[in-house]
């Protein structure tokens, strides 16, 4: 919008003309909401208004130690000059004193000015100047600079100018307040926006997790279900079978003994004195089946040791074990945890891996201890649906015993390249209560 005023026009028609110019100017900058908008066209209007060759606007660092010069008009200034000059020191001088004074400074010829500091290399030479405060609630905040007018700036120029600058100050204060609520708003939605992608994945994460829960549920039933038939087969098949056998020979015995065959009547007592040995055995094998005393009474190497013997007896697969560090006694929890989780990956290994060797390993260091399970089977997909992943779903309860010790569970697999399981738990360096009343140091361990 240009603006042209009639110098020919009598005082009050010339008045008249500045106020509406000065409406219609206040007007324009009222509507505008980008900052650089506001500072380019005011800047514009007071060339227009002063009839000015060049000017700028500066406003106060945060500091108050400079001010930035946040726009130019009149001249055309390289980049390199901007960056180089654009902050200008709040120090005496004449173009300062709008700032420092808050009033209006005029100058007939800042070249030459006794309060001219200098100016920067490439910058064009300043000879009539103007400069006016820009305030809110009296304070500066800033100022507008126009300068080489052909004639001098006169009072009426100097309160136009200041007039105009109060509207501008409001201008670029509404355009500061509407960023600063445009970056609000646009970081809250980025906020919303990244905490709703969180509880996006928060309830994948869930959700996961209870499936990875129901099914933990369902083996852990169907494993229950497991053992209790295994243990009534061998109930059925061993301790019934052999007390049946016992009652047998007693009766046998007792019409011996009414007969008064005394021998065959010390032959069947015998007879059933092995027997009830043979009872005492069973039970004792399916008591260590379900809660082995070997790793309460002798710890956990010994207990990996002994189980291995018998499960190389019973599958017939090479199994070595390997114990690393200084053994110790761990928590309960974390020892009869890491042989469960032992004893899961060697199953798995005899029923699914069809290998012809397995390794156990077993290292205790001084804040953790670590079981690895390793066999050279057909492997399989770790990452696949547990519908694909039939037969490994002891994997789910194995790493939620990993959890429930604080620990994590690797599983290393792949088609045709075997399976490693690899357990690591903390090894805290706690008292172990034992079941028979005593007390063990948790780095003490019978025989060494």
């Amino acid at each position: 919008m240009a603006i042209h005023m009639p110098s020919a026009a009598p005082p009050a028609e010339e008045q008249r003309q500045r106020l509406e110019a000065l409406y219609r100017l206040a007007v324009e900058i009222a509507g505008l909401r980008d900052l650089q908008q506001v500072l380019n066209t005011a800047l514009r209007h007071c060339l227009e208004l002063t009839a000015s060759q060049f000017g700028f606007i500066g406003l106060n660092s945060a500091d108050g130690a400079a001010m930035d010069v946040v726009a130019i008009q009149g001249f055309e200034a390289s980049p390199r000059f901007y960056d180089r000059n654009h902050l200008i020191p709040l120090r005496p001088n004449i173009f300062a004193r709008a700032v420092l004074e808050n009033r209006p400074v005029r100058s007939l010829d800042a070249l030459h000015d006794e309060q001219r500091v200098g100016q920067p290399l490439g910058h064009p030479p300043v000879g009539a100047f103007l400069g006016v405060p820009l305030s809110l609630q009296g304070e500066p905040i800033g100022m507008i600079g126009v300068a080489n007018r052909l004639t001098p700036y006169t009072v009426e120029h100097e309160h136009l100018l200041t007039t105009y600058a109060a509207q501008v100050a409001i201008a670029i204060r509404n355009a500061q307040l509407y960023e600063e609520l445009r970056s609000a708003k646009d970081g809250l939605e980025r906020k919303v926006e990244d905490r709703t992608r969180e509880l996006g994945l928060a309830k994948e994460a869930l959700a996961d997790k209870a499936r990875q829960l129901g099914l933990l549920l369902a083996q852990t039933v169907s494993g229950q279900e497991r053992e209790r038939a295994r243990i009534a087969h061998d109930m059925h098949d061993g301790l019934n079978q052999l007390t049946i056998g016992a009652i047998l020979e007693l009766k046998a015995a007792r019409d011996r003994l009414g007969a008064g065959d005394q021998p065959e009547v010390d032959a069947a007592l015998q007879r059933v004195r092995a027997v009830l040995g043979q009872v005492d055995g069973e039970i004792k094998r399916i008591i260590h089946d379900l809660r082995p005393p070997s790793l309460y009474a002798l710890g956990l190497p010994a207990a990996v040791t002994r189980y291995i013997e018998h499960f190389q007896s019973f599958t017939g697969l090479l199994c070595q074990t390997r114990v690393r560090g200084r053994p110790r006694r761990l928590p309960p929890d974390a020892e009869i945890g890491i042989y469960r989780v032992m004893q899961e990956a060697l199953q798995n290994a005899a029923a699914h891996a069809r290998g012809s060797r397995t390794m156990v390993r077993l290292t205790f260091r001084p804040q953790s201890v670590e079981l690895e399970v390793e066999d050279n089977g057909q492997g399989f997909e770790p990452l696949a649906p547990p519908a694909q992943a039939e037969g490994h779903l002891g994997l789910a309860g194995m790493r939620e015993r990993a959890e429930n010790l604080g620990g994590s569970l690797h599983i290393e697999s792949g088609p045709g390249n075997g399976t490693r399981v690899r357990l690591c738990v903390p090894a805290t360096a706690k008292g172990e209560e034992r079941t028979d009343g005593g007390s063990r140091g948790a780095n003490s361990y019978p025989g060494g």
